[in-house]
């Protein structure tokens, strides 16, 4: 069977290598990446439970018309002239009260002195304001400042009741309706990322060695390539190990904890939702680690079956039979005796 390149692995666990380093810097300053983030907050309606601006309730009762059927000639087309009137002043007066109050929920977030977003990296804690404001389809994110997730914890609970405490109404989390529920997924959260970014470093790691190692490979094969082949094997392995298990947690407690806020945050108008960017890159870098692991995996079972990657075939093997063939025509001297004789 055509020998593979051995640019085939070194080609692919660069690739890895640069995409999980993406995934594990991501956020790390403001700006930077900012899509890919694991799970992102959605603050900018929270505590709507608060006004009641806007709603059912407040819209105006229509006007009965039928007052107006008893009343004949000029009185009966002025009554109907009127409440038509009227019926129309009070849908412009429903339609400013809406506009009153979806102004007031775009602006809720800051008048409460928190951000309209936070989003959670891999190491960071980004937070920030939408432009051109929260309501808009597709609004970009302004980041204002990044917090130290890994070191310092992914607490988001204690950023927002840090900015409700020193805003303008000094108002904490329970005022806003907090469950139970909700902080226990939070916390969770919290708990289960420091794992993940752990994994995540170790799985770096280990795909840098795995690319050093495939590139060292071109020298050593020559020299040992058993030891080479082997190497490369182990380091591919653990990388893509460390991988899977980080992109498995990450994924896992991402969609957890994005349905778990939805389901218990609705109410006081906290919603999250994952980053499909670093779901994306990170399982592209496992399916590239993958292809390098499989393709060391390959040579080993070749090596063992005796067949080499050295194109100058066996050199080992070679060497061995031309120094035994070279005193091959040699007399065979077994049978001299070399004894001295007395004279």
């Amino acid at each position: 069977m055509k020998r593979l390149p051995i640019g085939i692995p070194i080609v692919a666990s660069l690739a890895a290598f640069i995409l999980i380093l993406l995934a594990l810097l991501a956020g790390s300053r403001p700006g930077f990446m900012e899509e890919y983030d694991l799970v992102a907050f959605n603050t900018s309606g929270l505590g709507q439970n608060l006004i009641n601006i806007g709603n059912d309730n407040d819209e105006p009762t229509p006007t009965d018309s039928s007052l107006c059927d008893g009343i004949g000639g000029f009185l009966g087309r002025t009554c109907t002239s009127a409440t038509a009137a009227i019926d129309s002043l009070q849908s412009d007066i429903a339609d400013r009260v809406n506009d009153i109050g979806n102004e007031v929920a775009d602006e809720l977030a800051d008048r409460l002195g928190i951000h309209e977003f936070y989003s959670l990296h891999a190491l960071t804690i980004c937070e920030g304001d939408y432009a051109p404001n929260a309501t808009t389809s597709g609004a970009d994110r302004n980041v204002t400042e990044c917090h130290k997730g890994f070191t310092e914890g992914y607490n988001i609970s204690a950023l927002l009741d840090h900015g409700l405490r020193v805003g303008p109404y000094r108002l904490t989390l329970a005022d806003l309706g907090f469950t139970d529920e909700l902080q226990d997924a939070i916390d969770t959260l919290n708990k289960v990322l420091k794992a993940f970014t752990a994994l995540l470093i170790v799985a770096v790691g280990f795909t840098g060695l795995s690319m050093l190692a495939s590139i060292a490979a071109l020298v050593l094969i020559p020299h040992n390539e058993r030891k080479a082949v082997l190497v490369n094997l182990i380091l591919a392995g653990a990388a893509l190990s460390f991988m899977v298990l980080s992109g498995l947690i990450g994924t896992i407690t991402a969609s957890i904890a994005t349905d778990k806020v939805n389901e218990n945050g609705d109410d006081i108008g906290l919603s999250s939702s994952m980053g499909t960017g670093y779901l994306i890159i990170t399982w592209v870098a496992v399916g590239l680690m993958l292809v390098t692991f499989g393709y060391w995996l390959w040579q080993f079972l070749r090596h063992r079956n005796g067949k080499t990657m050295d194109p100058r075939g066996p050199r080992k093997y070679a060497r061995d039979s031309e120094e035994s063939g070279a005193y091959g025509d040699r007399p065979n001297m077994s049978g001299i005796n070399f004894s001295r004789t007395r004279r």
